[in-house]
């Protein structure tokens, strides 16, 4: 078994589609406009990683694969992964897009929280042990937001705005 070192997390199924035991793997903003070309996918269950043979994968957009894997091939199947983390071989990731060779370009990008309302504009992203952080001035003051796909509701590259869904309190924290 592939340890997860050799491994990067891409993102996770979340919903059946269709009723082959299609799934919905949602990618981590990181890894859009990449053009994998896996043989396999490796989810975690129960704490370890478990290959999947990949019978399908069809790109519905930056943010969405849809793929069919070995052994799943009911709605049902589907359901049981929903929630899974989706790891992939590094040397299978294939190369990025032109547009996408600055994943975090968006310096600039407006940002507003569902609860907390506008919060200012990214003045950069911080890779901090892969864990990539938005930094946003608001009111002279710094905030550092996980830039995870958790808190991300949507981001429309057009409008340059990154609208999210942070924990209760997690602004406030740096406002006090």
């Amino acid at each position: 078994m592939k340890t997860e070192s050799e491994k990067i997390n891409i993102g996770s199924l979340t919903k059946p589609h269709g009723i082959t035991g299609e799934i919905l793997l949602r990618i981590l903003p990181q890894w859009e406009n990449y053009s994998p070309k896996p043989s396999y996918l490796f989810i975690k269950l129960q704490g370890a990683l478990v290959p999947f043979q990949l019978k399908s994968l069809r790109i519905k957009n930056d943010q969405e694969w849809l793929v069919i894997i070995d052994t799943i091939n009911s709605t049902e199947g589907a359901q049981k992964l929903q929630n899974s983390n989706v790891y992939l071989d590094v040397r299978e990731l294939g190369e990025a897009s032109d547009e996408a060779n600055d994943t975090y370009n968006i310096s600039g990008y407006s940002v507003t929280d569902k609860n907390f309302g506008s919060l200012g504009k990214v003045k950069r992203v911080a890779e901090i042990h892969n864990n990539p952080l938005l930094e946003i001035e608001y009111n002279e003051k710094e905030i550092l937001i996980p830039f995870q796909e958790d808190f991300i509701l949507s981001i429309n590259k057009e409008k340059k705005t990154i609208l999210l869904n942070t924990p209760p309190g997690l602004i406030d924290l740096y406002l006090e």
